[in-house]
């Protein structure tokens, strides 16, 4: 889905080294994270959103970064297929797709290709540089925080640092307050998603096991009202 773009956001597109996806985002530009749940017999109706979508969205700078399928679902009730990850130049681009005139009219029709089609949408207030290697393991956490204690989830991320590296684990990826959208449109937004790479598909076993976990596990109860966690791989 890549297009024809000015250098900059070429610089921004994925590349792909031995199997690994990286990428690299610069401050101002707009990453959206979308976990599609296709429905059985909807391959027209994907295919048919596509045709509309990928030319308005590729001539403004639209471009498809990679993706992680979903390996395993931990704790979820919704069953995506994967965690893609696509870019936009900025968030002006963004909404001038969005303005298009037949746009509302195509996006009221994903429930017919998608069981569920989550989008979560961050604009970056920093750069940011990602990398998926094939012969690691990743875990993305989506958390929607308590309204009176989220501050506890990230005291909870803090306390368990050191047990996450001391298993093979690294925090690569928090993205605050993404803006979120739906099938049945903009339903309360998650506070945080995290992604964190492990060398082992041990290593959270290990954290769970470790006295910083179980010394925090009060500011995750408190400070988490739900959350989904998948493991994820290339």
């Amino acid at each position: 889905m890549s297009a024809a773009v000015p250098s900059h956001a070429q610089e921004s597109a994925a590349t792909a080294e031995a199997g690994a996806i990286s990428f690299t985002l610069d401050e101002g530009e707009v990453l959206q994270i979308i976990a599609p749940q296709s429905r059985v017999g909807g391959r027209g109706a994907r295919q048919e959103y596509y045709d509309f979508v990928l030319p308005q969205a590729e001539a403004l700078g639209f471009q498809r970064l990679g993706g992680l399928s979903v390996q395993q679902k931990v704790v979820s009730d919704y069953d995506p297929g994967a965690f893609q990850f696509f870019s936009w130049p900025d968030s002006a681009s963004f909404a001038r797709f969005e303005a298009h005139p037949e746009w509302p009219a195509y996006r009221d029709r994903r429930p017919d290709g998608w069981e569920e089609l989550k989008i979560y949408t961050v604009e970056m207030e920093s750069d940011l540089m990602l990398r998926f290697d094939p012969d690691k393991h990743y875990t993305v956490v989506v958390a929607w925080l308590d309204k009176e204690n989220g501050e506890h989830y990230s005291r909870y991320l803090e306390g368990i640092e050191t047990a996450v590296e001391r298993a093979g684990g690294r925090f690569i990826a928090k993205f605050h307050d993404p803006a979120y959208e739906t099938n049945a449109g903009s339903p309360r937004a998650p506070g945080q998603i995290t992604f964190v790479e492990w060398d082992s598909l041990d290593g959270f076993a290990e954290v769970q096991a470790s006295q910083e976990y179980r010394a925090r596990q009060p500011d995750f109860a408190s400070g988490v009202e739900r959350f989904e966690f998948y493991w994820l791989g290339l």
